[in-house]
C-alpha cells in the first residue's frame, strides 16, 4: 500500500498532503478509513487510462526520474522544500 501511494505521488497524482497522511496512518498500523481507501483506488483508475500506455510504450528521460525521486524524497520527508527547489532547479537548468 505504502508503495502504491508514494507511486502516486512520484507521477504528481492526487493531493500530496492528503496522500502523505495516508501513509503516516498505514506506517503506525491503523487501518485507513473507507474514503481513503476510496480515493486511492480513484487515482489509481484514473492512472490506468492512457497515462500508463504510454509511459510503457515510451521510456521515460533520466531527468524525468531524477525528479520523481526528489518529489518522492520530499514526500517521505528526507528533503525540505527548500532543498527540493534547489535540486529542482539544478536538474532543469541543464537543458
Amino acid at each position: 500500500m505504502i508503495k502504491t501511494i508514494k507511486g502516486l505521488l512520484a507521477t504528481g497524482k492526487g493531493n500530496p498532503k492528503r496522500l502523505r497522511e495516508i501513509i503516516e496512518t498505514v506506517k503506525t498500523g491503523e487501518p485507513i478509513v473507507m474514503s481513503d481507501y476510496r480515493y486511492i483506488e480513484n487515482l489509481l483508475e484514473a492512472s490506468n487510462g492512457t497515462d500508463i500506455e504510454q509511459t510503457q510504450a515510451t521510456p521515460r528521460p533520466k531527468k524525468d526520474a531524477s525528479l520523481e525521486l526528489l518529489r518522492v524524497r520530499l514526500a517521505e520527508g528526507q528533503i525540505s522544500i527548500e532543498e527540493f527547489r534547489v535540486l529542482k532547479k539544478a536538474l532543469t537548468e541543464e537543458e
